[in-house]
C-alpha cells in the first residue's frame, strides 16, 4: 500500500515527539508494517516474540497476521530487538461515513509495559485511517477481559459498554458489528446479557499479580458489577466509544503521562 506523503508525515511526527520525549529506557522506535508487506522473516520474528509469552502454533498466528491491515511493531533503539507489537484493522458498519478500528493481537514484553505503548499504536492507526479517510467517523469496537478493559478505559473521556437492548440506528449498527467480530473470533455471545464467552478464564497466578487496589480501579469495578463472575465463566465484555474530540485528548495526555513516567 502506497501511503499519502502527509500521512505518513503526520503519524511519523506524532510517533517520533513521543517516543523522543518518553522517559523509558532503553528507547523503542515504532515501525508500520503493512500486510502487503509481510515476509514469512518478519513474521516469524514476531511469532517468536509472542511464543515468548503465549503459546501459539506459527500456522494460526500467520492467518490471523494476515486477516489484519497492518502491524505496529516496536523495537529498541539500541539493539533493533522486537519488543512487541500491534495488528490493527478496520472494517465497514451499516452507519453512512463510519467504519470501525479493531485492534488484533497485541503482545509487549513485561519490562515494556505500562508506557501505554498499545494506546500510543492506537492512535497512530486512528490518524492514519482518518487521513486517509477525512470524512469518515470511526468508532474502536474491543471484546476485552478485565486487563484488557481497564488498560483502555481508563484513557478514554467518554465509553459505553456494550448493551444489545439499545436501540437506535447507531445502536443496531454496533450491535451488528459486534455480532459479526464474535462470529469470526468464534465466540458464543450471550444475546440476553451481551456477554461474550471466549472460553478463557484468567490464571490464578495471572490474578494474583494484581492488587485489590487494582480491582478498586473505576473501571475494574465497572467490569466486575457488569460481569460479576468474570474470574471463572470465561466471558469477556465488549465495549466502544468514538474519536471524539475529548477521547482524542485523554488519550494523548494519557499516553504523554506514562511514556513520561519513570520505571
Amino acid at each position: 500500500m502506497v501511503r499519502p506523503l502527509s500521512e505518513l508525515r503526520v503519524s511519523q511526527v506524532v510517533v517520533d515527539l513521543l517516543l523522543r520525549a518518553s522517559a523509558m529506557r532503553p528507547r523503542v522506535r515504532m515501525v508500520t508494517i503493512d500486510r502487503e508487506a509481510y515476509t514469512e522473516a518478519s513474521l516469524r520474528t514476531l511469532h517468536e516474540v509472542a511464543t515468548r509469552l503465549m503459546a501459539e502454533e506459527y500456522e494460526h498466528f500467520r492467518v490471523h497476521a494476515y486477516a489484519n491491515d497492518v502491524v505496529h511493531v516496536f523495537r529498541r533503539v539500541d539493539t533493533d530487538e522486537v519488543v512487541g507489537f500491534q495488528f490493527w484493522r478496520t472494517a465497514e458498519m451499516t452507519l453512512p461515513y463510519a467504519r470501525i478500528i479493531l485492534g488484533g493481537k497485541l503482545r509487549m514484553l513485561p519490562e515494556f509495559r505500562n508506557y501505554a505503548l498499545h494506546l500510543l499504536s492506537g492512535l497512530v492507526f486512528y490518524i492514519q485511517n482518518q487521513l486517509r479517510r477525512p470524512w469518515t467517523r470511526f468508532y474502536r469496537l474491543s471484546i476485552a477481559s478485565i486487563f484488557g478493559f481497564v488498560s483502555i478505559t481508563e484513557a478514554l473521556a467518554d465509553y459505553r459498554v456494550f448493551d444489545p437492548h439499545e436501540r437506535g440506528d447507531e445502536a443496531e449498527a454496533i450491535r451488528a458489528a459486534f455480532v459479526r467480530l464474535g462470529a469470526e473470533s468464534h465466540f458464543v455471545l450471550d444475546a440476553r446479557r451481551g456477554w461474550f464467552h471466549v472460553g478463557i478464564v484468567p490464571t490464578p497466578e495471572t490474578l494474583a499479580r494484581y492488587s485489590s487496589r487494582y480491582f478498586d480501579k473505576q473501571a475494574a469495578r465497572i467490569y466486575a458489577a457488569a460481569n460479576p463472575e468474570f474470574r471463572t465463566n470465561g466471558y469477556n465484555l465488549g465495549f466502544w466509544f468514538r474519536f471524539t474530540p475529548a477521547n482524542l485528548g485523554a488519550l494523548v495526555r494519557t499516553v504523554a503521562r506514562k511514556l513520561g513516567r519513570r520505571a
